[in-house]
């Protein structure tokens, strides 16, 4: 489902079936680069600012091999399905760096108990990382982001 905020922001909050349907045509992909964003969506809604060392929710890119990629905010990391989500935008960071030194693949789409999207990443195969979702949008690229 769409959801169109007071800022004329268009997210997908929740997976309905169809839609369910169609990102799961996604999975087996390779992820080709993933650009977290300084500033998050949600501190620029709320004027706040939180310190990058107890942050716990990410804005990112997340591109696919396909020339697709998903624009996620407010994306909580849990390394297992029963941990604590990863607090630290440098550890979250690492993490994904070392999950891309082997490669990470979108290896599952779905949902939590709210509707809500969850990206599970790893290794062709081995779920390595969950990613809890609150907003996304799905976009086309042709040229990766230069670092």
């Amino acid at each position: 489902m769409s959801n169109n905020n007071n800022n004329g922001i268009d997210l997908f909050t929740t997976v309905d079936d169809e839609l369910f349907e169609e990102l799961n045509e996604l999975v087996g992909q390779k992820v080709v680069y993933a650009g977290f964003w300084e500033d998050s969506l949600e501190d620029a809604l709320e004027q706040t600012e939180t310190e990058p060392a107890d942050q716990t929710a990410f804005d990112l890119d997340l591109y696919l091999e396909d020339g697709i990629y998903f624009e996620l905010y407010s994306t909580v990391f849990y390394p297992t399905l029963d941990s604590d989500a990863l607090k630290g935008r440098d550890v979250v960071s690492q993490q994904m760096i070392e999950m891309g030194k082997k490669g990470i693949w979108l290896e599952e789409i779905a949902v939590d108990e709210n509707d809500e999207l969850v990206l599970v990443l790893g290794d062709e195969g081995e779920a390595n990382l969950y990613l809890s979702i609150a907003g996304w949008r799905l976009e086309e690229w042709d040229e990766l982001p230069e670092d």
